[in-house]
């Protein structure tokens, strides 16, 4: 299964995406230097992931995006 993740309509490159089959934690994400984050699902709404270690991938800054959906099959910002 490939995952993209997707910042203001631009597919971010180098980061893997690792899918977690747990209920709490839905995905994984590690880019090319190891740098990990882990994205947290939302009681309420389940397609939402929080972002847990805010920071940068390839210069897309989180902030703004702490909250992110899977409800496209892929990993999509949500302001």
């Amino acid at each position: 299964m490939s995952v993209r993740i997707i910042l203001n309509g631009k597919e971010v490159k180098n980061v893997d995406v690792l899918v977690h089959t747990g209920d709490y934690i839905g995905y994984g994400l590690r880019n090319k230097s190891g740098k990990k984050w882990s994205l947290i699902r939302n009681r309420n709404k389940p397609n939402l992931l929080g972002v847990v270690n805010h920071g940068s991938i390839n210069n897309h800054k989180f902030r703004g995006y702490e909250w992110m959906s899977d409800e496209t099959g892929d990993l999509v910002g949500v302001c």
